[in-house]
């Protein structure tokens, strides 16, 4: 294997997948997350997402670990996800399998207009995903979400901006309350980056908006300095953090009025500037 993390994660992955290919019930495999779309460094897992046509047993899922011939370091199940941890030299590989009827109802729930993270991670991952088998099936999915849906748009603004208002942020920054405040600016940039993702039309790779500054590039419509303003805002003493963070709120309720008049933009500001005590 070379020395570029990159190359060096997309062999492991490869090497893994072929202890799923094997097995005739698994429909696709791809590798997901920042070794799909470049931007694993030395410290990276691999994430690699196994599609099964039915649910996988114990036994396939053994059997699958057992042909890559690396050490399982972790196992476990929830309602929808089959999730085995593997150390494959030195490196960590998450294994996040779904059943192809899981991961075709997450579809149809997100282009709904379900705004559930999950969903649109999983979304994500077959758009960035590098197939390693079942290319007909992954296309077949990138397919029917080339097209952002209007009413995911709308719901992601609405809710994403839909913030604990700027009373508040200036009352916990007179009070010096900076756990509660830096809590409230944490929240509000998330929820300001899940509305630009709604207003731009592009699906959210990552609840938590991981790969900050690689996110930013996907979004056409943004605050002017979204980055430098969300870094400074993070070490601002806290006045100012409770002024940026208002700033930065206000700037995207412009951007959403002016891009997505569906969205109500008018109750969202009014909701944010609200005051329950006067001003002295």
């Amino acid at each position: 294997m070379g020395s570029d993390p990159i190359e060096v994660r997309g062999d492991i992955a490869r090497h893994v997948a072929e202890g799923y290919r094997a097995n005739p019930h698994v429909a696709a495999v791809l590798v997901a997350g920042s070794v799909a779309r470049g931007l694993a460094d030395d410290l990276s897992d691999v994430e690699l997402d196994v599609y099964w046509s039915r649910p996988p047993t114990s036994e396939d899922r053994e059997a699958a670990v057992e042909g890559a011939g690396w050490e399982r370091v972790y196992a476990e199940v929830d309602e929808h996800e089959w999730a085995d941890g593997l150390s494959a030299d030195g490196v960590k590989v998450d294994v996040s399998g779904f059943t192809t009827e899981t991961i075709d109802s997450y579809v149809d729930a997100a282009l709904g207009g379900d705004t559930e993270p999950e969903l649109q991670v999983r979304v994500t991952a077959v758009r960035d995903g590098r197939p390693l088998h079942g290319h007909e099936l992954v296309a077949d999915w990138r397919r029917r979400v080339e097209v952002y849906p209007e009413v995911l748009a709308v719901a992601m603004v609405e809710q994403g901006l839909a913030l604990r208002g700027r009373e508040r942020l200036e009352m916990l920054a007179a009070r010096d309350d900076v756990l509660l405040l830096h809590r409230d600016l944490v929240d509000g940039v998330q929820g300001v980056l899940d509305a630009l993702f709604g207003l731009n039309r592009v699906w959210c790779p990552h609840p938590h908006h991981k790969w900050l500054d690689w996110e930013a590039t996907l979004l056409r419509h943004r605050p002017e300095r979204l980055v430098e303003r969300i870094r400074e805002l993070v070490v601002a003493p806290p006045v100012a953090v409770a002024t940026g963070l208002g700033s930065l709120v206000d700037d995207t309720l412009d951007l959403c009025e002016t891009h997505l008049p569906e969205a109500d933009v008018a109750t969202l500001r009014r909701d944010f500037d609200h005051r329950r005590i006067a001003r002295p």
